[in-house]
């Protein structure tokens, strides 16, 4: 890990010397990823950038890309925040010094397309972060791609604009070997690091926040506690009415059998999408329970910070979306991860978890129990992993 600490530590000092030989003391950054629409783990992803180019060009005059400009701002105030289809994202885009493509799946066959169902080739999205970083690379800005997914590629055209753009980067590295194999099979031959996603450089807030925040959900936090985030998905095989289902019935055995309370921490919150709505899916859920007693649905927005805390009070966890399972085991939190995407599987055998994974088409009560044992312990003995 401290290697790894030093290769991105490298990324970042090669630009500030760079630009302070220049003469570049309040460098025009950009950062551009799928941020403003309610998901905590891009928030996650954006506020461990910021932190760390924060670090290092403190005066700097910085510009968000994202989709939605106002939940940005409201959380950053001292950020410019544009929407990718504004004109102050192609003024952005012309004016800046240093370009990021800022972590988070830029290329995967699951959220790509805007709904195309034909001619996907012509879908703008998935293409228009490549078209960007390629212009600011003609405006004379440094262009770096910085930890990011490519675990399937969707389309020709995409394929074509990686091999481009990222073969023209100042820099470029990935979150997990998948990413690069993809890469490598794409045509791109060029140096690429592998480093963790930026969410794991987070620090949660203390614990008394994380009690306060829990005692507000009417958690009785001096019983055992278990968390646990699922989602809804858009793929070809999977009932999402099915998952609920299933989801209701593990809630209700670890309910009954570890005489545990059940917290849903939703992490995708989006206002008109419902797969990305995880209060929804926590809804549905909780209409198929027997009783709903034991059973909490984390109700308001937190900071990730807030939510890594919270996480770090769990005994278990079990976890669908990629950054819970990157914040829970930042915390050291026990967790079974259940893999709706590669990129689960992929963090989960990077952090040396790979045996506690699930393929969200065997995601069941029975396939839960059959991994519960070892996660008794840590309920019912006050155990951390590193006992085991």
């Amino acid at each position: 890990m401290k290697e790894l600490a030093v290769q991105d530590k490298a990324i970042w000092t090669r630009f500030q010397k760079e630009f302070a030989a220049r003469g570049i003391e309040k460098p025009r950054i950009v950062i551009h990823g799928g941020y403003g629409k309610h998901n905590l783990g891009d928030d996650a992803i954006l506020e461990a950038i910021l932190l760390r180019l924060e670090s290092l060009w403190p005066q700097a005059r910085v510009s968000v890309l994202c989709h939605d400009p106002r939940p940005v701002h409201t959380r950053h105030p001292s950020v410019n925040a544009h929407s990718f289809k504004s004109w102050g994202a192609l003024r952005a885009i012309c004016s800046s010094d240093l370009y990021v493509i800022g972590g988070g799946g830029i290329v995967n066959r699951i959220n790509t397309y805007s709904g195309f169902t034909r001619l996907r080739a012509l879908d703008p999205k998935g293409k228009f972060l490549f078209l960007a970083g390629w212009l600011s690379k003609l405006c004379g800005a440094r262009l770096v791609f910085y930890s990011v997914g490519t675990t399937s590629m969707p389309d020709r055209v995409v394929g074509w604009l990686v091999r481009a753009v990222v073969s023209r980067a100042d820099s470029v590295s990935v979150r997990d070997p998948l990413s690069l194999k993809v890469l490598r099979e794409t045509g791109v031959t060029r140096d690429v690091l592998v480093l963790p996603d930026p969410a794991t450089g987070l620090r949660p807030v203390g614990e008394e926040q994380a009690t306060e925040i829990l005692l507000r959900a009417g958690v009785d936090v001096n019983r055992p506690l278990i968390g646990i985030c699922m989602r809804y998905v858009r793929e070809p095989g999977i009932s999402n009415a099915e998952t609920v289902v299933h989801t209701a019935r593990v809630i209700e055995w670890l309910i009954e059998s570890q005489a545990a309370q059940v917290l849903f921490v939703p992490f995708g919150r989006h206002p008109r999408k419902q797969v990305e709505n995880d209060v929804a899916f926590a809804r549905e859920v909780r209409a198929q329970l027997s009783s709903d007693r034991d059973f909490f649905v984390l109700d308001r927005e937190y900071r990730p910070a807030e939510v890594q805390a919270i996480l770090a009070r769990m005994n278990v966890c079990i976890l669908e979306r990629l950054h819970a399972c990157i914040l829970a085991t930042s915390v050291h939190t026990p967790l079974i991860a259940v893999a709706y995407d590669a990129k689960v599987s992929e963090f989960m055998k990077l952090s040396g978890q790979g045996e506690r994974v699930i393929p969200l088409r065997d995601f069941r009560l029975e396939t839960v129990q059959a991994k519960w044992r070892e996660f008794e312990l840590f309920l019912n003995r006050g155990l951390t992993p590193e006992d085991l």
